[in-house]
């Protein structure tokens, strides 16, 4: 049997002195004549059976750097072992990533203490079909010191508990004392770094009851190692929480435009307001936009917290904001009759929707009414309502719809996917439901696009260094799959046209049939990631060649990031950033909008519990709205919450997925469960 690379590798570690190739396959050779001697074989070892063994993983430890090679010698450069971030999936199985790359799979019995996302140090083992593989030796930094356990059981002397959202089982141990959870309650644990036992050492913070809904807050920040509450910044002492301490001697006054804000009827923070005027068959529209970084220095505590924290996180009817509450609530806050600094975007635009001229500047305005979703909407319907106030708005919807009317001609995407919506009543949630569409959304949803767009052309004809947000074109694999689903389906994908048109003119021609919501979702999953980058590469669902993100600085640091860039234009000062740190900020940026993302989704998912906990023996109708090879997904028609039937549970036959159909069929019988289907189930 020829040897393992474990075995060759075991060999190589043992050698302390530079060796040759004939040195190892001598040992290799000695160590397996003795074991052949052992079992009462007499027949000569013959190493060449091993050559393209030993040669191989020679080659694969230089490539990584354990060795080096100096003509026919060979040196070990140091331990075969690397520091890196162990990511663990839920089976317990791991692979630990080295900071310069390398990978290696990590068995669950050789994970030892580590938890997902720690920084380890991992020893080689092995190499084979195409991987190393290794044990970890040491847990360096744990990625979160602070987590969520379940109480598994109490000892005489410790409380065992078992991480809760931990992929893998994952045990805790804690000493016992006065006042102490009793099993199946959840705590709230801080890991000490040190072993009790054979178990790592924790301490406890707090414990309630899984039931006590209050503590789905906490428990989500834990899972996705949310920022804690903000810090104190000397930059924020003694700060003037009126906008007198600044100098507007450079500013654009716009308080003598009749402007507004339109945000929902709980929104805390208000970053951008907006102004239309009409003269002589054109319009003007302004958008103005909180100016933080009017208070913000690049590179101080303050700064570097938010690049850090990326975003603001909305998790039910709690926010962690990027930026303390005196900036994202008041300073930066455009209130309604303050005075507030903004950068605003004067773009004029023809009764087409033609931009003709666009300017920028940093401004002045006051906010003569702040409004909601919901208000703005009234207004326009209520003729008793303040005629001036009406007919604005009727003209803002105009020119809003002449806008998206645009650019679907140019390719944008319209998903008829509606928002879901949480509904509290006081602390605890009352429904799910899906969110209303209204001509209020229409209206800031354009102009704030519009924005985007001519902020992301000025920057890049005047070759700023910059970010950009950028959205790729689908991939010609996933356009494959959507065009076999709609196959399924009996739609034909049209030709001759982009691929975003192509895929609009299904949405539109499904709109208000039974699987309408089922195909918009196939092709949002079939999507590209949207991510913060310094190239210019456009927005494929929007149907954009220039587009980023300025419009909302005080949840955003990327925008906060393209305020600056544009502010160095305007003003004729060097460029704020480097391609590198930019680089830097758009990957980092780019990852925290996914925790941001999960964490949101985590929040709606355990609030969709809460809410069908009590109705377990229920039957609901719903549709088959995702289909994988372990199971599939069901949405139901009262209110928008997923649930799964696994297919353990499908006990008539043995189920198989057929992926380029995207449908579940059983292998004797034929019964099928496709993507799209009606379907009744029991909770």
């Amino acid at each position: 049997m020829p040897i393992s690379s474990k075995r060759i590798i075991q060999h190589i570690n043992s050698i302390s002195a530079p060796f040759t190739r004939d040195d190892l396959i001598k040992q290799i050779s000695a160590s397996k004549s003795k074991k052949t001697a052992q079992k009462g074989r007499h027949r000569p070892y013959k190493a060449r059976k091993d050559m393209n063994r030993i040669d191989e993983t020679l080659a694969v430890l230089i490539s990584a750097g354990f060795l080096r090679r100096d003509k026919k010698r060979f040196y070990r450069s140091g331990p075969f072992s690397f520091t890196g971030t162990i990511h663990i999936n839920t089976s317990g199985h791991a692979m630990a990533v080295s900071d310069d790359g390398h990978e290696s799979i990590v068995k669950r019995d050789n994970v030892g203490h580590a938890h997902n996302n720690d920084r380890v140090t991992v020893e080689i083992t092995d190499y084979k079909r195409g991987y190393f593989h290794g044990i970890v030796t040491k847990v360096l930094s744990r990625y979160k010191t602070i987590q969520i356990a379940r109480v598994v059981k109490k000892t005489k002397g410790q409380i065992i508990l078992l991480l809760v959202d931990h992929p893998g089982e994952k045990h805790v141990c804690a000493e016992r004392s006065d006042h102490e959870p009793e099993p199946d309650d959840i705590v709230i644990v801080s890991l000490t770094g040190s072993l009790l036992g054979n178990l790592p050492q924790c301490e406890i913070r707090s414990y309630f009851s899984l039931e006590d809904e209050s503590h789905d807050f906490q428990r989500i920040c834990a899972k996705h190692n949310l920022p804690s509450e903000h810090g104190h910044y000397p930059e924020l002492e003694g700060i003037d929480r009126t906008i007198g301490g600044q100098d507007l001697s450079t500013r654009k006054d716009y308080r003598g435009l009749f402007t507004i804000t339109i945000d929902g009827d709980d929104a805390r923070d208000f970053d951008d307001a907006i102004s239309l005027e009409k003269s002589h068959g054109q319009w003007t529209l302004y958008v103005h936009i909180a100016d933080v970084s009017a208070f913000v220095s690049k590179g101080g505590p303050l700064d570097k917290e938010a690049e850090k924290r990326g975003t603001s996180f909305y998790l039910g009817q709690q926010v962690i904001p990027m930026l303390p509450e005196v900036l994202s609530n008041e300073l930066c806050s455009l209130r309604e009759g303050q005075d507030r600094l903004v950068m605003t975007a004067e773009m004029t635009l023809d009764q087409k929707g033609v931009f003709h001229n666009t300017a920028f500047h940093q401004g002045i305005i006051r906010v003569n009414r702040r409004l909601t979703y919901n208000s703005t909407d009234a207004i326009m319907d209520d003729k008793n309502t303040d005629p001036a106030l009406r007919s604005m708005l009727h003209d803002m919807f105009s020119l809003a719809c002449v806008l998206k009317e645009q650019r679907m001609r140019t390719g944008r995407l319209d998903l008829q996917l509606p928002e879901e919506k949480l509904i509290f009543h006081g602390n605890s949630i009352a429904r799910i439901e899906y969110a209303p569409r209204l001509r209020s959304h229409t209206i800031i949803e354009e102009f704030m696009l519009s924005a985007n767009v001519a902020v992301a052309k000025f920057i890049r004809n005047r070759n700023m260094p910059s970010l950009y947000r950028v959205h790729e074109t689908m991939s010609a694999e996933a356009y494959g799959a959507v065009k076999r689903f709609l196959g399924e389906l009996g739609i034909k994908l049209p030709h001759g046209k982009g691929t975003g048109q192509n895929l609009q003119s299904v949405i539109d021609s499904i709109k208000g049939r039974p699987y309408s919501y089922v195909v918009n979702m196939v092709i949002l999953k079939s999507l590209m990631q949207a991510y913060y980058g310094i190239h210019p590469l456009g927005h494929f669902g929007l149907g954009f060649h220039d587009y980023t993100h300025f419009t909302s600085p005080i949840r955003r640091y990327p925008d906060l990031v393209v305020h600056r860039c544009l502010k160095a234009i305007v003003n004729n000062t060097d460029p704020p950033y480097s391609v590198a740190e930019l680089e830097s900020i758009g990957e980092e940026s780019s990852s925290m909008e996914r925790v941001a993302q999960r964490a949101e989704r985590d929040m709606f998912r355990i609030k969709s519990c809460r809410l069908m906990q009590h109705r377990v023996g229920e039957i609901f109708s719903g549709t088959i709205s995702g289909v994988m090879d372990f199971g599939f997904f069901v949405t139901i028609k009262e209110m928008p919450v997923e649930g799964m039937v696994p297919m353990r549970n499908l006990t008539d036959d043995y189920y198989l997925l057929k992926e380029d159909s995207f449908t579940i069929i059983g292998r004797k019988y034929g019964r099928r469960f496709r993507l799209g289907d009606d379907i009744d189930v029991r909770l």
